[in-house]
């Protein structure tokens, strides 16, 4: 457990360094149409289920406004972070820096 909270600890500085560029980058396989977020979610779910897919979709859904700000978002990020940590086995992904991410913001937001 201690090595995986390194490993989580690093990740968290390296990425909170980086520019969003990089998340941009990453954010060309999967729409991430945020008016329609059960619709995006069900076809993450049901092609892919992998946690770039799914930390793509949230990253653009955090760009609709300051969660600290709005209860309304944050409640909605929550929900929708849990939904992508119930659909991702840790046991699979447990070596992805994606699914890190993923982990470390969902800890951030609650």
């Amino acid at each position: 457990i201690a090595s995986i909270m390194n490993r989580v600890r690093d990740l968290r500085n390296k990425y909170r360094n980086e520019d969003n560029v990089t998340d941009e980058l990453n954010c060309t396989k999967i729409s991430a149409d945020t008016t329609d977020n059960s619709g995006t979610v069900n076809q993450i779910m049901m092609t892919t289920n992998n946690p770039e897919d799914w930390l793509c979709f949230l990253l653009k859904l955090e760009k609709k406004g300051i969660p600290q700000m709005d209860v309304s978002l944050l409640n909605r990020l929550i929900g929708r972070y849990s939904q992508a940590v119930t659909a991702l086995p840790a046991e699979k992904h447990s070596q992805d820096e994606n699914y890190a991410r993923i982990l470390v913001r969902f800890a951030e937001l609650k």
